[in-house]
């Protein structure tokens, strides 16, 4: 049985699976799912939670993309994208896990007004609202300015490519649609040119 993401063309979280499973070579089937809250019951059926992506793999169901991302590493035997070895491991997931709770909520602090975000309807879904970003802009420095000092030189966050690095390409592209200024931050703009360029990012699908 193929795989079956659940997901939707403007969502970054749905992205960063598409970008793994090209990666990865895998075939799977798309079906798209409405942004607009409430979720359809055939939906909720699947994904109780409600949130997207959902990758269904037979009987194994799964949503919240990062638990996508080191699942589908695991299923493939990719340990040179999420390490077998446990320092290395810790350290994959520790960026993860910060780039969620520290790194992903100021980007999306300034993709909001820049992408016209709507709380129930997601990016798009209402007009722009430029007047915010210099504000914005200025808040979320220091917490750039902290990435910028743990992103690895290399153009990978940790060296070498990692779903880590998977996880973040969504929002760094993201950023070439809503302007964000990454100048002050090199590490940034060489991990961003890195990861957009691989032909496995082409492949998802990126739109915004």
């Amino acid at each position: 049985m193929s795989l079956v993401l659940y997901d939707h063309p403007v969502s970054s979280n749905a992205l960063k699976v598409r970008f793994m499973l090209a990666e990865l070579g895998v075939a799977y089937e798309r079906t798209t799912v409405p942004f607009d809250l409430p979720r359809p019951d055939w939906y909720l059926a699947v994904n109780p939670i409600g949130g997207i992506p959902t990758l269904e793999d037979g009987s194994v169901v799964l949503s919240e993309s990062h638990a996508i991302l080191r699942y589908l590493a695991d299923r493939e035997q990719r340990d040179d994208l999420y390490p077998d070895d446990p320092p290395h491991r810790a350290a994959v997931d520790e960026f993860l896990d910060r780039w969620a709770l520290t790194f992903r909520p100021a980007f999306f602090r300034h993709e909001s007004p820049a992408l016209g975000f709507v709380p129930g309807k997601g990016m798009l879904g209402g007009p722009a609202r430029p007047e915010e970003l210099p504000a914005v802009v200025e808040a979320i420095a220091p917490t750039l300015a902290l990435l910028e000092t743990l992103v690895d030189p290399s153009g990978f966050a940790l060296g070498r490519f990692t779903i880590a690095d998977v996880a973040a390409a969504p929002i760094l592209f993201r950023t070439t649609k809503t302007g964000l200024d990454l100048t002050p931050y090199p590490n940034l703009i060489r991990w961003r040119e890195t990861l957009v360029a691989r032909a496995a990012f082409a492949e998802a699908d990126p739109i915004t």
